[in-house]
């Protein structure tokens, strides 16, 4: 079978790749891929999954008609450049003039026996929050929609008895690089617009890949949804993210102005299961992990900035748990009364650092308070973290602003003794205290 992968982007790729791993196993047929792409930089990469490759335009009627030229298939995995929600002349160049291209050239291409759309659900506008499906008329609302349903009326014109044409209406893709925490990061801790309560659908990149396959190898015809089997509100969706990474939950505000509604539809599936479609993925999951990125150490150093401490600890961990692990932000000035850690039995004390960014010094105390000995731990120096043993008197000063630790020790907290301060030594807010924190750091200066 002869097959052309016209735009091979994130999904095209992953198609041909797919292909690649299914021609390398047991595969009946035999397939030669030809693959397209608008950027020359792009060209090595696909060179190791396809036949040939081809740097072009779809809407270039030559070079459409020469990645054309043998196929029997025609898989459009299109995408638009600049910027996707609102450029609605990248939407008419990458979209309508293609397949306006495509139409022009289907009477010299009698060997094409299908072709398959990877398009959107935008199609169908706004439902009220009601259940749509492939049968359910589309009524686009905003020019990209309606571009996008131009383009599948001109695929639909491309039909004879001896070519299908498929229409793939895809919801919102996640998967690799497309991580749905990653989208709503910046989200966290905000106020929206609105109420949160309309709907959105989902699908996973493996599954749009295994639908394209599952449709190249059925001669699938017509529309199908390709949607997972849980539409979530957006409130309901950014509630779950923040839960999972313990990010500050997103507000709603349905007073605040906005230009217009989100639009409102809950997607079915039934004819993609009824083609017998099994979706590897019937729902956004989402992994319940923190990501220790600049962003939260940005969030967390400008807490430390705005503290009289000039520190702020970011807890991973819940007061009880029986290990504790926190990201700890100071900025130089900041003034760590010495301690020592002890616990119950022997070696419970004990007290990891790795420095995540900048530096900090920490000096180790005797019990008459004398410096013993001094380390510089830095963020990709030769020293970048110490596990202290318990016991030992210890306090640490910043040496760059905007200092990250990553510190573990054994929980659970317990304010009154998880420290044993000397008490020799100036407490906290003092002006003695921030002489001594000076003076520490000066030690450091001079090594």
């Amino acid at each position: 079978m002869r097959i052309t992968i016209v735009g091979c982007g994130d999904v095209g790729t992953a198609l041909a790749r797919h292909w690649r791993r299914q021609a390398a196993g047991e595969r009946q047929q035999p397939m030669t891929l030809t693959l397209t792409t608008t950027r020359e930089e792009r060209r090595e990469a696909l060179e190791a999954l396809g036949a040939r490759v081809l740097v072009l335009r779809a809407d270039d009627r030559d070079a459409l008609a020469e990645a054309l030229a043998e196929a029997e298939v025609a898989v459009f995995c299109l995408a638009p450049g600049g910027d996707r929600a609102v450029d609605a002349a990248a939407y008419a160049a990458t979209y309508r003039d293609s397949f306006r291209t495509l139409v022009d050239l289907m009477p010299d291409r009698p060997r094409l026996r299908q072709i398959v759309y990877t398009g959107s659900c935008a199609v169908y506008g706004d439902a009220g929050g009601d259940w749509v499906d492939e049968t359910t008329a589309p009524d686009p609302r905003d020019d990209h929609g309606r571009l996008l349903l131009d383009s599948e009326t001109l695929l639909q014109g491309c039909r004879t008895a001896e070519r299908t044409v498929c229409l793939l209406r895809l919801g919102a893709i996640h998967g690799p690089g497309r991580q749905v925490l990653h989208r709503f990061r910046r989200l966290a801790g905000t106020t929206r617009p609105g109420d949160g309560a309309s709907h959105c659908s989902w699908i996973h990149r493996d599954d749009v890949v295994g639908a394209i396959a599952t449709a190249v190898e059925q001669r699938w015809d017509g529309i199908v949804n390709v949607v997972d089997d849980a539409p979530l509100t957006v409130a309901d969706l950014l509630q779950r993210v923040c839960e999972a990474n313990g990010w500050e939950p997103v507000q709603w505000d349905p007073e605040q102005p906005r230009e217009q509604p989100p639009a409102d539809r809950r997607i079915r599936n039934g004819r993609l299961k009824a083609l017998g479609y099994r979706l590897r993925h019937p729902q956004v999951q989402l992994p319940l992990l923190r990501r220790l990125d600049a962003t939260l150490f940005d969030t967390v150093a400008e807490q430390a900035r705005q503290s009289p401490r000039l520190r702020r600890n970011h807890n991973l961990h819940a007061e009880a748990d029986p290990v504790q692990r926190f990201l700890n932000v100071l900025q130089p000035g900041t003034y760590v009364r010495p301690h020592r850690h002890q616990r119950g039995r022997p070696g419970a004390g004990f007290e990891c650092f790795v420095v995540l960014q900048g530096a900090v010094g920490l000096l180790l105390l005797d019990a008459q308070g004398e410096v013993i000995h001094q380390e510089r731990l830095e963020a990709g120096g030769p020293v970048q973290g110490i596990d202290l043993a318990d016991g030992q008197i210890h306090t640490l000063v910043a040496l760059e602003p905007d200092t990250v630790m990553f510190e573990i020790k054994e929980g659970p907290y317990r304010p009154a003794s998880d420290k044993d301060f000397l008490t020799a030594f100036p407490a906290e807010g003092t002006a003695a205290a921030a002489s001594l924190e000076a003076a520490w750091r000066e030690r450091f200066a001079e090594a």
